[in-house]
This record gives structure tokens, sequence and C-alpha cells, in this order.
């Protein structure tokens, strides 16, 4: 399969200052050096052609030898699931197969009675449905994670509060799941990560894999273990590692080309991706939905006014994108044809709390303040 052209000898070809690049690069060291991650890998598209890109440190520092970060190291992606569901479900609007008025109770026949279920697609997927923001699902005795939520109360009135929520997530994953007929999995392999060319992308990575995955540690419902391949959050962890919030691996190269195919038409043309989504769908996904009194959030993405959104200063206000707890981003600007990708896997230190928020900032202000 055709590669995404690299220009990152030569990145003033589309318009980004070399020195400006290496900026970026060090403040991506620096992190690593001060112990918010010992891995990192990145990747800088402009126009769709690689203009930036590295790797660092070590994926495995717990190993005899330990093993050296490559850009093909795959990273547990935590919350980077959640715009490959939500392009899942606008492929599933496109077909006609849903609408985002539908119900929970109206695609879940066990939400009749739920609390959610009165809650619409439109409100999942913009974490404004009134769920709380977290819950232990994997402390549920309901049997399950789909039946503990349904037994959740509500803690808005829908459409009145943006409150961040896996839950929301989770929902959509078992929805689409259930009206394809096709483990959530398979679909995602199916409708994205095969079209796209994404080799080293799914969910539970097998064995042969472990020894290129970037490994995480201290998960509060596995503490002590370090986690090769198993996926970090314990909720997507109860459910089997199939989720609709988390539960994806993923490599900065693969990224990339999940990012071509929405986001750079041009290059994905080139490559010979099919789009993953046509304009109108892709409108809601790179395209604010909620009201900003609220906040601001699309059919998958953080956006402006969004706090989430750690865009730093120099991106336009179009600028859109999405975080991962483990230390996973990924940003676009469509004023400026620019796309950011930074995979780390920050939660190896029980220490980091701020660390990877400035980070992310500071990256995206070297890459913005060199574009000439």
């Amino acid at each position: 399969m055709t590669e995404i052209e690299d220009w990152s000898a030569e990145p003033e070809r589309f318009g980004l200052d070399a020195a400006a690049l290496k900026r970026a690069d060090a403040i991506v060291r620096a992190g690593m050096d001060e112990g918010v991650y010992p891995a990192a890998t990145y990747i800088v598209l402009r126009r769709g052609k690689i203009v930036a890109r590295n790797a660092m440190g070590l994926a495995q520092p717990h190993v005899d030898p330990p093993v050296a970060t490559e850009l093909t190291t795959v990273f547990d992606m935590a919350s980077l699931t959640k715009p490959v569901a939500a392009t899942l479900l606008l492929q599933m609007i496109e077909r006609g197969d849903l609408h985002l008025g539908m119900r929970v109770l109206d695609l879940l026949p066990e939400a009749a009675d739920a609390p959610v279920g009165p809650v619409t697609l439109f409100q999942l997927a913009t974490h404004t449905s009134g769920l709380p923001a977290w819950k232990p699902l994997y402390m549920s005795d309901l049997g399950g994670a789909i039946a503990e939520i349904l037994a959740t109360e509500l803690e808005a009135q829908p459409g009145t509060r943006y409150a961040y929520c896996d839950l929301g997530y989770i929902l959509i994953g078992e929805i689409i799941a259930r009206r394809a007929g096709v483990p959530l999995d398979r679909l995602a392999q199916e409708r994205i990560f095969a079209p796209a060319g994404m080799s080293r992308t799914g969910y539970l990575p097998t064995e042969d894999m472990r020894g290129g995955i970037a490994a995480t540690a201290n998960c509060p419902m596995r503490e002590g273990q370090t986690l090769v391949g198993d996926v970090h959050d314990a909720n997507a962890h109860s459910m089997g590692g199939v989720s609709g919030h988390a539960g994806l691996f993923s490599t900065a190269s693969d990224m990339a080309r999940f990012a071509v195919a929405l986001f750079h038409r041009e290059e994905a043309t080139r490559l010979g991706i099919p789009p993953l989504l046509r304009p109108a769908a892709l409108r809601l996904t790179a395209t604010r939905q909620t009201d900003p009194a609220v906040s601001g959030h699309s059919i998958g993405h953080f956006t402006m006014p969004n706090s989430m959104l750690p865009k730093g200063d120099l991106l336009s206000s179009s600028t859109f994108g999405h975080t991962g707890f483990t230390g996973t981003l990924i940003l676009h600007d469509p004023e400026q044809e620019l796309t950011l990708l930074l995979l780390t896997n920050r939660v190896w230190n029980p220490e980091d709390g701020t660390g990877i928020g400035r980070i992310r900032r500071l990256f995206a202000n070297a890459v913005a303040g060199g574009i000439v």
C-alpha cells in the first residue's frame, strides 16, 4: 500500500520552518526527560504530507534489554477510541441506518424504563446526556457495564450540561455493534482500519505484537501491574477490551493514515484510501454541534470553547481534536491544513498530573509558530 509522502527533511516545502519543528521535538523530549512518560512518538502533517516525525525513549523500560520506541510502536490510545466510534456512528448515519435524534430506548429494548432511555444519540456523542462523568462499571453486580449504565440516574436534564463521559460512548459502541449485527472490533476493522491501511491498529493486540507495544501501568483496578497489550482503562478491561470509549491500540503512522483518510482528501485519493466520511458527515465531526454556552463538542471531538481541547494559543479557532488518558493526542486545524499526532504512555508515571497537558499545548504552539 502506498505510504504517506515524507517531507520531514524539507518541511519548508510545505510552509513549516525547520527550526520551529526542532523546538517542537525538544519539547516532547523534555517531557520524556522530566519523567512525564518514558516513550513518545509524533507526526505532523501539512496538506496530508509528513513534515515532522520522531520516536524517542523506551517503549518497555521494564524488560532486559529495554525496548526502544519506534514510529511503529503500538500505544494504548485510550479515549482516542471515541473519534473512531464516532466515525462508525456517522458512517451508519450516512447509510441511513441511524439518525442522531434516535433515543437509547429506541435502540436498546432493555432501556425502555432506564433513566438514560430518552437520551438521544446526539446527546451521547456530544457528552450532553446528563450521565455522570464516570462510574466504576468494573465493580458492577448487575451483570455488566451496559446493565450498570442503564441503572444509572442522570445528574442533569439531557442537553443542559456538558460532562465529558465515558458511559455515553460505551452505549454508542453497543448500539452501533447491535445495529450493524457485527462486533465492534470487527466493524472498526472492516469499515475504518482495513480501508485506510492501518495495519497495526485494532482492539485486543495479538501475542506476536507485544514486543512492539508501549507498556502502561498504574491502573487502579490492577495496582502494581505492568500492562503490555492489555487495555489500561479498567472499565474497558472489564468489558473484554472492546468498547466505544477505550480499548483501541495504534501507532503514530497508522493514526496519520486515519487523519489523512478523514481530513486530507487530496492525499487520501493519491494513496488510494476511500473517504471514511463524505462532506456532509465530515462537517458533523469537524465543527461544533453544541451550544457554546454549554461547551464545545462535535460528533466525536473537542472543539472551541472546550477547555479540554489542548490546541495551544496559535492554532485557529476551527481546530478540533481529542486526547486520551494514557497520554495520546490528535489535533486538526482545517484552516492551516495541519494535523498533530502525539502518542505517549504517560500513565507509566503515577506522579503525572498536569505535565502532559502542558506539553501538549507547548508542542502545539511550537508547531503552529513554525507556519511561514
